[in-house]
């Protein structure tokens, strides 16, 4: 009994010696082919040489690299393959191993081994493999990361008059870093071949907002609206935008509101399109033209439902939707509006644009005294009527006066918030305002070649006054100086004369028509401002210049 154990241990070691290897000095020649019963994880190799063996080794790492490895988080997977990972056998010296196994030592040791092949059964070599980390990285970053999960923060809809609230889910986020590390330790340790798959690692994406907060929005807080039905479709188009994007936004106690950051960029692809807007003084059309509606609108109900505005600008120039001092401008880049929610709630802000109307409502906690009331009162301190700036046009027929831009009246102005509380008034100034007054602009017509026609055409567009146009217009019928020869020619000046005194008063007339005409002109810069005209073409043109206040005066520019 004790010598057959000697002998299988001794079998055993010859065995195990076969396969990691004699010292140099018992090694026999290199053996032409590997002996049968030895085998590479499936594939027999007996009587193949050492190039069969690679081949057969390089075909199989081949092969393993088409198994496919899941990687999986949550209840999400996507699948990868051996290959993608970069899948290589690190054991390379495993060909000659088998190719040894049985075949070293001397005579007696390589019988023992071969005695002990055929009574136990074959000898199977494992290949070792490792993958890239680089391309595990990239697998997890482009495919992998689609798995994440964003979290669903708690929330509150509106639904047929009162509020739902929402509960929340937590997401989550691959670890690039740590998954990355797992995939590798699974394919080099655990990984022998096959298909597989790996649990990668996820940080939690904690959901926001607390249902019981949320659960005491019930009470509206303050409100407003504005109409703008007057306004073209592509106006009408952005105020909608602009509303849709504000409507439904949940302001907790503390969190800051910023117009900027819920309606911009002012592109096509976000919804915008042109419309007439402020920039550096004239109207301009830009994307977003109108947007100012919105936020002036939003403002409003922002004072009623008296929430900390931490900043407000008004136009440049006067807008005509709202009362001066009441309005809100934004303008990308410099011009923001921005509230605090300062109550002890959170805030729901509903808002909606019909194509007439554009209004808000501000809803959250009440905990106001419902004996207190407080209104907003508009006052205008300085008025400066719009003036009249005369600018001379070469290509121009002498004397023709066209309408280039209508100005606006300027004003300076404050805000009052008034509290009422059992009757006791108190004031406190919310805001001043100053608004640009900017000059009806006209250009003059010039084209003469006659140098005295052209110096007192110059001359009258110099002192900005329609009516030296006029009388420059008379006095130099077509930019030519009047004739005077005889008395013939002297009379029928006289008649030209006339003429020209006709064609002058039927000038101011089409200057009037476009321009408000040498009696018109300082009263087109008071209509300018919605105050009224001389006459009916002159209004005309108001008409126009006045809707371009209302609709340029809250773009996007500004």
């Amino acid at each position: 009994m004790r010598k057959q154990w000697i002998q299988g241990c001794a079998a055993l070691a010859v065995s195990l010696f076969a396969v990691f290897g004699f010292p140099h000095a018992v090694q026999a020649e290199t053996p032409e082919t590997a002996l049968e019963g030895v085998y590479i994880e499936n594939i027999s190799v007996g009587g193949m040489n050492e190039e069969e063996i690679t081949e057969a080794v390089n075909a199989r790492v081949e092969e393993l690299k088409n198994c496919v490895i899941s990687l999986n988080a949550g209840n999400q997977s996507v699948q990868t393959t051996a290959g993608e990972l970069g899948l290589t056998c690190t054991n390379t010296d495993v060909v000659r191993q088998a190719l040894y196994a049985g075949q070293r030592g001397n005579v007696l040791d390589r019988f023992k081994v071969q005695r002990y092949l055929e009574e136990t059964g074959p000898e199977v070599l494992e290949l070792q493999f490792s993958v890239d980390q680089e391309a595990v990285r990239s697998v997890i970053e482009n495919q992998a990361g689609a798995m994440n999960t964003a979290a669903v923060d708690a929330t509150l809809t509106l639904e047929d008059g009162s509020f739902v609230v929402h509960e929340g889910q937590d997401g989550y986020v691959i670890n690039t870093d740590a998954s990355v590390e797992k995939v590798v330790n699974y394919m080099s340790t655990d990984w022998h071949g096959g298909n597989g798959g790996v649990i990668l690692v996820t940080d939690v994406d904690e959901a926001q907002g607390d249902t019981e907060q949320l659960a005491l929005v019930h009470d509206a807080l303050g409100s407003s609206s504005t109409d703008y039905s007057g306004s073209n479709s592509n106006r009408k188009q952005n105020v909608k935008r602009g509303a849709e994007l504000v409507n439904g936004t949940i302001l907790y106690p503390g969190e800051e509101f910023s117009m900027q950051e819920i309606v911009v960029p002012f592109t096509e692809e976000n919804g915008y399109a042109p419309a007439a807007s402020y920039e550096m003084g004239s109207v301009v059309e830009t994307y977003g033209g109108g947007i100012c509606q919105v936020s002036t609108t939003l403002y409003l109900a922002v004072l009623r439902a008296e929430l900390e505005v931490t900043e407000r600008h008004n136009h440049s120039m006067i807008v005509n939707y709202v009362k001066p001092s009441m309005d809100a401008a934004i303008a990308e880049g410099y011009k923001d509006f921005k509230f605090v929610n300062n109550t002890d709630a959170p805030i729901y802000i509903m808002g909606y644009a019909d194509g007439s109307e554009i209004g808000f409502v501000i809803y959250g906690h009440e905990t106001r005294d419902p004996n207190r009331t407080v209104t907003y009162e508009s006052e205008t301190l300085t008025t400066t009527e719009s003036t009249t700036e005369l600018v001379a046009d070469s290509s121009a027929s002498y004397g023709s006066v066209t309408l280039e831009s209508s100005g606006h009246t300027g004003y300076t102005a404050r805000l009052w918030k008034v509290v009422t509380v059992n009757g006791e008034e108190t004031r406190e100034q919310v805001n001043s305002s100053t608004y640009n007054m900017t000059p009806n602009t006209y250009h003059v017509g010039t084209s003469t070649s006659d140098s005295a026609a052209l110096a007192a055409m110059q001359s009258a567009i110099a002192s900005n006054d329609l009516s030296k146009v006029s009388e420059a217009a008379a006095q130099y019928p077509g930019g030519t100086s009047p004739a005077s020869s005889s008395s013939d020619t002297g009379s029928s000046t006289s008649d030209s004369g006339q003429t020209t005194d006709d064609s002058s008063s039927g000038y101011g007339s089409s200057g009037s028509s476009s321009s408000g005409g040498s009696s018109g002109g300082g009263d087109s810069g008071t209509s300018s401002s919605g105050q009224g005209s001389s006459n009916g073409q002159t209004d005309s043109a108001q008409t126009s210049g006045a809707e371009s206040s209302d609709t340029g005066g809250e773009g996007g520019s500004e």
